[in-house]
């Protein structure tokens, strides 16, 4: 009885970790000091089965194999050392901090978290979703109130493939108005979460009719690091692959390091957009340096130097100074960054002495439409010895910073 409440126990941990998206999953494995490649629910599941005893489980331990040769005594019971816990308020405290109300409903725990506004239009059954209870589902559906587009994320996000083959069956109709009439949004919402459990259902219900997808799905999939979707796509579609710039551009600005060395180890041909744009306004050194490492060949003009300078992305700036590559810049970066109010980047560009241009009038201008007012800025070129009264040949003259 006990090895089944065990082998119950690990099915149920496994149910849960698998509502996780991979970055969840990363977090998690990270915080238990464990691997982050690989089969990351069933490492989380037995590392958490011999590691913990749920509170809500009077589980002492898992018995000792039947065969043991280990003595036992006549009268006194066999105590096992008791397993370290990890408290349910420890768990939700850190669901609350990943600010996500959907996945401590979704497994059950208490959070402070309030629900997101679009919840306010829930039905029961999307409610019932949530919770991933099938038997729950069918007592709400039974009441004709149609699940919505919040259901149906729901069901996309946590891989609840079991709700959707009951969806598709027992209520057609709606099943049809939330995924499609060929559950087209399967395919595209099923890579961005990650869920090959879906992809696999997708492409096996032959009552869907053809396979329609597009462009869309390799791309979210590679923007939200999801290389186990990529892998599906590539080894278990059997369709042709469609994807566009935009899997490189959002794996770059996300810093995917694992789903460009995923593209770049493929073999397939790659579609190389603005990723050193990308990679600069998010502001990951690290994916610079991949880019710039790979070998592969990309293209670039003045756009990541003004989006970095814009974005008080100092480190790029920083990077791109020492990276060997050729800095490519006009006024711009400077007009910029005085429209964003980012004195520390106007600092950075004096100091490097680079020959930056710039205009009186063109300065003036930024600091009016200035974020915030703009006044560290305008400090900033006050000290700089910016004459904002000059006279208009002076105010019209091009200069340089240094």
């Amino acid at each position: 009885m006990m090895s089944n409440d065990c082998g119950g126990l690990l099915d149920a941990l496994r149910n849960a970790y698998a509502r996780l998206t991979h970055d969840q999953l990363v977090l998690f494995c990270s915080l238990r000091a464990l691997a982050t490649t690989g089969d990351l629910v069933s490492l989380l599941a037995n590392h958490d089965i011999h590691a913990y005893s749920p509170a809500s489980l009077a589980l002492s331990a898992c018995p000792p194999p039947a065969h043991s040769d280990t003595p036992k005594p006549d009268s006194t019971p066999r105590i096992r050392p008791r397993m370290q816990q990890l408290p349910v308020e420890i768990i939700a405290e850190i669901l609350d901090h990943l600010g996500d109300w959907e996945l401590s409903k979704s497994v059950g725990l208490p959070t402070s978290l309030h629900p997101p506004s679009e919840w306010t239009r829930a039905t029961e059954v999307d409610h019932a979703i949530l919770t991933g209870y099938l038997p729950l589902v069918r007592t709400h559906a039974l009441t004709q109130v149609p699940f919505t587009r919040i259901g149906a994320k729901i069901i996309l996000r946590f891989g609840f493939v079991h709700i959707l083959e009951y969806l598709r069956t027992q209520h057609r109709s709606n099943f049809e108005k939330e995924f499609g009439k060929h559950a087209e949004l399967v395919p595209t919402k099923a890579s961005l979460y990650g869920r090959t459990n879906l992809l696999f259902w997708w492409k096996n219900c032959t009552e869907s009719g053809p396979k329609v997808y597009d462009h869309e799905a390799m791309d979210l999939a590679s923007k939200a690091g999801a290389v186990n979707a990529l892998h599906w796509w590539h080894q278990h579609s059997g369709l042709p692959l469609l994807y566009s710039e935009a899997a490189l551009d959002g794996a770059s600005m996300k810093g995917h390091i694992a789903v460009l060395n995923w593209w770049k180890a493929s073999g397939l041909p790659l579609k190389i957009g603005r990723v050193m744009d990308a990679a600069s306004v998010a502001g990951d050194t690290s994916v610079l340096d991949w880019w710039a490492s790979s070998g592969i060949e990309m293209k670039y003009d003045k756009q990541p130097l003004y989006s970095a300078s814009c974005h008080g992305k100092v480190s790029v700036l920083q990077w791109w100074l020492h990276s060997g590559l050729q800095m490519i810049y006009d006024s711009d970066v400077l007009v910029g960054a005085t429209r964003h109010n980012r004195p520390s980047v106007l600092e950075w560009w004096d100091k490097t002495g680079l020959p930056v241009p710039y205009r009186i009038c063109d300065i003036e201008e930024a600091l009016e439409d200035a974020i915030g007012g703009g006044e560290e800025a305008r400090s900033w070129w006050r000290q700089k010895g910016v004459d904002f009264h000059a006279g208009d040949a002076e105010w019209m003259k091009t200069q340089t910073l240094n």
